[in-house]
């Protein structure tokens, strides 16, 4: 008596009363062991019903009337529709294949139970075909895909589509906008986006370049693919959207690898194109910048791709040496680029020009953490010797970071001190190539411990 309790209770979720009622009359048969008659009544229900509501969205629904178009003459005239029904609704992406797949299994079913064919049906199966039907499809909205993909591409070009520039704000908006939107209709949105980005209107461009960024930052399979093909593969060739793709790459670094081969050495020629056009100094949070992206492609895809496949972008990023903290985290366990940004450092604190190592000392303060943090002993202890370097060029700033010992450096003093100890011949062979001709003894108590009261 459960499964007739239930069985009945499935009946109330179909919205449509005379669909409903060829549903009760199926449910009667049931319950009086007619089980082929179930069958067939609830094919009779299932397929009428999806009529039903391809009527219902037909006045908005281009697909819809499309397929009612070649259905309609068939069912006015009692001939078969069904499996043309199902083809149809496929095509024209009303229904997915797996449903397709599920309605040709009842049809199947229904035939089997209407014609003689020495089959019996028994009670699960009746069961089954009468649960299916009403759970999969006729308890469930006609999916209107283009009607929500149009909508969406209407007002995008809208000034306040986007009230906010947050990237948070921006995630709820698409959100939102694609909260009712089936998941096999966010190739058509992407493909249609894509149309905008070179459209004259810098709004309607902005904002689709917002969405895209959103789409992507879900790093999604499927979604990442319809990306890569209406999207990164097309516009690689022009040039014109080298800030976009890697934009696109800083939140989901697995296009960098995912895109067929020729569409990666476009990219790998945008990206170097959007880091010299931007440079490494803009804020790090912005997306575009070329730090940004490096860090998040090699946390997610390793520096051995990296130099694999985008060494010159990934060459010319180090040589930039950027003194974000954060790109300094996102490095910071890859041997080989934090030993190359290591070197870099150096040359900045050590440079003989002024305006090169009093630059580079004054932002170290502000990166001693991050740097301490992930430095070695000796890599410390190498670049405190490099700024002692550059002070001696006569850099102020790093002059006063010596005299003062390095106070405002205080993780990688305590790096550098360890240092001396630990390893002194390699210490003297640092300070050999640093103009200063004392010790490493000498070196650390005049200028990494604390300076004795006059």
């Amino acid at each position: 008596m459960a499964g007739l309790t239930d069985m009945e209770e499935l009946i109330a979720t179909v919205p449509e009363k005379d669909i409903a009622n060829y549903l009760r009359e199926a449910f009667v048969c049931y319950g009086a062991g007619a089980y082929r008659g179930c069958i067939v009544l609830t094919h009779t229900a299932l397929f009428e019903g999806l009529r039903t509501k391809l009527h219902a969205v037909a006045a908005v629904n281009s697909k819809a009337r499309e397929v009612l178009a070649m259905i309609e003459p068939l069912a006015s005239k009692q001939k078969v529709f069904e499996s043309k029904l199902i083809d149809q609704m496929k095509a024209g992406t009303i229904i997915t294949q797996l449903e397709a797949d599920i309605l040709e299994q009842l049809n199947k079913q229904r035939n089997k139970a209407a014609h003689p064919s020495g089959h019996l049906v028994t009670a699960e199966e009746a069961r089954f075909v009468f649960s299916e039907a009403i759970q999969k499809f006729l308890s469930q909205p006609i999916r209107q895909t283009s009607v929500l993909v149009d909508a969406i591409i209407t007002r995008l070009p809208e000034p306040n589509f986007f009230p906010s520039t947050i990237f948070s704000d921006i995630t709820l908006v698409v959100d939102e906008e694609t909260e009712s939107l089936d998941i096999l209709g966010l190739p058509q949105l992407v493909v249609k986006i894509a149309g905008m980005l070179d459209s004259d209107d810098p709004i309607a461009v902005q904002n689709a370049e917002r969405f895209l960024l959103v789409l992507t930052s879900r790093k999604d399979t499927n979604l990442r693919e319809s990306i890569i093909k209406a999207v990164i593969t097309p516009k690689a060739t022009t040039g014109t959207h080298a800030t976009l793709i890697a934009q696109l790459a800083a939140v989901d670094p697995a296009i960098l690898k995912s895109a067929p081969p020729v569409t990666k050495a476009r990219v790998a020629t945008l990206l170097l194109s959007n880091g010299k056009t931007v440079g490494v100094s803009v804020p790090y949070a912005e997306l575009r910048n070329p730090a940004h992206v490096l860090a998040s492609a090699v946390k997610e895809l390793g520096e051995t791709f990296m130099l694999a496949n985008y060494k010159d972008f990934t060459d010319w990023v180090i040589d930039e040496a950027p003194t974000a903290p954060e790109f300094i985290d996102g490095i910071a366990g890859t041997p080989t680029l934090f030993s190359q940004l290591q070197l870099r450092y150096r040359a900045k604190a050590a440079h003989s020009q002024f305006a090169e190592s009093n630059a580079f000392a004054s932002v170290l303060p502000g990166i001693d953490a991050a740097l301490g943090k992930a430095a070695s002993d000796e890599q410390a202890f190498w670049l405190l010797a490099a700024v002692v370097k550059g002070a001696y060029w006569g850099a102020y700033t790093s002059i006063a970071l010596r005299d003062a010992h390095f106070q405002a450096l205080p993780t990688l003093r305590a790096k550098a001190l360890a240092f001396v100890p630990a390893d002194t011949p390699k210490a003297q062979e640092i300070l050999d190539s640093s103009y200063f001709t004392g010790s490493p003894t000498e070196f650390s108590a005049q200028y990494l411990e604390d300076a004795l009261p006059p």
